[in-house]
């Protein structure tokens, strides 16, 4: 059953990828989103965790404070509390971007696995005129066996 999970997890992070490669192909990095989790509900088919989150511009902006909600809808074998999300954000142009406009809903395929330190992936499309996307760098603190598969919704407020 986990190696099915895995194949299927491995499946939609490739379809995901293509699918974002295609869409936001030319599109720049304009900064690093970091998240931390400050609370997590997992009900195995509905999982919501709660992040405090600091956005640093490239450049000379100066960086921002906002908080995120993480929904998914699927299949959710792991408990993970505790842990880091760092994602790159991208947008059609450096000048996409003005204050607080990450502000909004992004979604997208997700996948994670973990045996050990392990760790997913969720390229993400939303914001202002949904012109930005979030693809994730790194995941930290994610220790433990589990899988997930499924929609997931990120907030920004």
């Amino acid at each position: 059953m986990f190696k099915k999970s895995l194949a299927a997890a491995a499946l939609i992070v490739t379809i995901s990828g293509a699918a974002y490669a295609d869409e936001k192909a030319g599109a720049v990095e304009i900064g690093v989103l970091t998240c931390k989790v400050k609370d997590v509900t997992n009900l195995v088919v509905y999982t919501e965790q709660t992040f405090a989150c600091e956005f640093d511009p490239r450049g000379n902006g100066a960086n921002e404070w906002c908080e995120g909600e993480i929904t998914k809808v699927g299949i959710d074998l792991s408990i993970k509390d505790g842990f880091t999300i760092v994602w790159g954000v991208f947008a059609p142009s450096e000048n996409a971007y003005e204050a607080k406009a990450l502000t909004g809903t992004y979604v997208g395929a997700a996948a994670d696995v973990a045996v050990g330190v392990g760790g997913g992936a969720a390229v993400l499309v939303g914001g202002g005129d949904n012109s930005f996307s979030l693809q994730p760098i790194s995941v930290s603190g994610v220790e433990g066996v589990g899988a997930s598969i499924g929609l997931e919704a990120f907030e920004i407020r």
